[in-house]
């Protein structure tokens, strides 16, 4: 006997399914396709799906299947009607605005307009129109690795993600939308002091370093900006603190402590650079042991004479006391400038994750350190050179042995025009 449907239709053929938890039926409206209609008693709602099939044997078969699936989802607490994850998104954004200034948990109008972004790839791979209800816990457990994948490798920034997108779960699971609090995502492990320490730039990266520097310090001409004297001296300074670390090994701490009268006025003209006419001086230093880490002064000639002479010939204050990379000769530049004008040039070189990939001012001195060990410089020497224990090099510095006989290998030697091979003697430009 036909039904009515109560929105104006009527039923043909019903049929009860699964010993009457669901039924299927067909509609003349519909062209006798069999529909399906099932009730849904923890959302107070009937659940109706076309089976899109005008055989009867099939559309039993098919509703069978899906009044199982439904009720196995409502049993684990699955809402069928409930909202997408972009409406979750949607309410998170709106609900998190509110907080905008707000009390011990205020966010800035920035901070807040910064949530879409770290939001959106986990929102992707969840997909939009996926219902949060049928989210299971691990679905993003491999999101360090997806987000890899598609470029990203700043593990700070993968972390405020995930961080993000469980603060946006944790609000669904309040108001009833998920079953549990937050997704799970494998644990990331940050580097270890030790690790990040022994980061150094590639030679590429070390190219595009000093190219960087040297262009950035110089006046851009016939541009619509100008760069204040004060600023450009600044800029040539860092370009050449760059490369007397870089040629040194110094640690940055004794840079910035170095002053003229460290400086040995005894300079030997080591060789003539042919390919670009200029002169290479070594120059003869001594660190005071006051400035040194270790407390133990030590003297070594150095190659880099002639950037300590352009150094001096720009700055005005260049007596014995005076510090050499000062813009006044009396204090150095704060720990916060030092690692703001780093930030720059790291990100000015494309690098806008050094941190977590380890590079640091500190990055100069190990490049300086494993280049001359490549070199042939012995231990013991290097040891005097730099102010660390044989023990220490051998520690921390040898076991990259393999990487740098490598790539001394590769780089140790140039090949000219006329096709012959020649030493690469100097690390500069």
């Amino acid at each position: 006997m036909p039904r009515e449907t109560g929105q104006g239709k009527t039923l043909e053929g019903y049929q009860d399914i699964l010993g009457g938890i669901a039924h299927i039926y067909q509609v003349k409206q519909s062209g006798d396709v069999w529909q399906f209609r099932m009730w849904l008693s923890n959302e107070r709602k009937h659940y109706r799906k076309s089976l899109r099939t005008k055989i009867l044997s099939e559309a039993l078969s098919k509703g069978e299947k899906l009044a199982l699936e439904l009720r196995v989802d409502m049993e684990t607490g699955k809402q069928i009607f409930g909202i997408t994850i972009e409406e979750l998104f949607d309410l998170y954004i709106a609900n998190r605005e509110k907080d905008i200034g707000q009390g011990d948990g205020t966010i800035t109008k920035g901070t807040w307009k910064t949530f879409p972004y770290k939001l959106k790839y986990g929102c992707e791979m969840l997909g939009w129109n996926t219902k949060v209800s049928f989210v299971k816990e691990g679905d993003l457990e491999d999101y360090r690795q997806r987000r890899t994948e598609q470029g990203h490798k700043s593990i700070q920034t993968i972390l405020n993600e995930q961080s993000q997108l469980n603060a946006m779960w944790e609000m669904g699971y309040k108001l009833g939308h998920s079953t549990f609090r937050h997704l799970d995502f494998k644990k990331i492990k940050r580097r270890s002091k030790i690790e990040k320490q022994r980061a150094t730039p590639t030679d590429e990266q070390y190219r595009k370093l000093y190219t960087f520097t040297r262009n950035w310090s110089e006046i851009k001409k016939g541009g619509t900006w100008k760069t204040l004297p004060d600023e450009i001296l600044k800029r040539q300074m860092i370009h050449d603190m760059i490369l007397v670390l870089a040629n040194t090994g110094m640690r940055i701490g004794e840079a910035r402590q170095l002053r003229w009268g460290h400086l040995s006025d005894e300079q030997t003209l080591v060789n003539k650079d042919r390919e670009k006419d200029k002169n290479t001086y070594l120059v003869y230093i001594h660190i005071p042991a006051l400035i040194t880490k270790t407390r133990q002064e030590r003297s070594f000639f150095t190659a880099g004479g002639e950037y300590f002479d352009r150094l001096k010939k720009r700055q005005q204050f260049t007596n014995d006391t005076h510090l050499i990379f000062s813009m006044d000769g009396k204090k150095t530049l704060s720990n916060k400038e030092w690692g703001s004008i780093w930030k720059e040039l790291m990100e000015g070189i494309g690098i806008y994750n050094h941190y977590d990939e380890g590079l640091t001012w500190y990055s100069l001195r190990h490049f300086a350190i494993t280049k001359k060990i490549a070199s042939g410089v012995s231990i013991v020497d290097l040891s005097k050179i730099v102010g660390t224990a044989v023990s220490n090099i051998e520690k921390v510095y040898l076991d990259y042995d393999k990487d740098m006989s490598r790539t001394a290998a590769l780089k140790t030697f140039k090949r000219n025009n006329d096709g012959s091979l020649s030493q690469v003697s100097r690390l500069e430009m």
